[in-house]
């Protein structure tokens, strides 16, 4: 029988980059098809490989996490994690990667009027989806 540590598991979509990405992409047309109409498949597939790398720039791996954060990139901003009290919270490096995680998504008057700077259309930068090599 085949066994699936849980570490293991947290990274199971992930195995395959492609594979992972494909989801990805499913996923957003299913749920967000807004967010993409127009944009051909193969930029928002690009798009997605950049908010990979930007959710793994703050130790984001399990995959639920590295998900949530490409989602977040496409409803309400790429560069969101530039807010500034979103940015101290992923940057904590007193907390784990999930501590920061489900800290961005405390139900707190501080944290509810930075998500809504985030996602002011004056916030958002369309150049957070190219990569910057960082």
């Amino acid at each position: 029988m085949l066994t699936i540590k849980p570490n293991q598991f947290d990274q199971f979509l992930q195995h395959d980059p492609e594979r992972f990405i494909d989801h990805l992409l499913n996923f957003i047309a299913e749920t967000m098809p807004d967010e993409i109409r127009g944009i051909p498949p193969h930029l928002v597939r690009e798009q997605i490989r950049v908010a990979i790398a930007r959710a793994r720039k703050y130790g984001l791996t399990k995959d639920e996490q590295v998900m949530g954060f490409v989602s977040v990139m496409f409803e309400i901003a790429p560069n969101f994690d530039e807010e500034p009290v979103l940015q101290k919270i992923l940057t904590n490096t007193r907390l784990s990667p999930s501590e920061r995680w489900e800290a961005l998504f405390a139900d707190t008057p501080e944290l509810n009027a930075a998500w809504e700077r985030a996602a002011h259309p004056k916030f958002y930068d369309a150049n957070a989806w190219i990569e910057s090599g960082n």
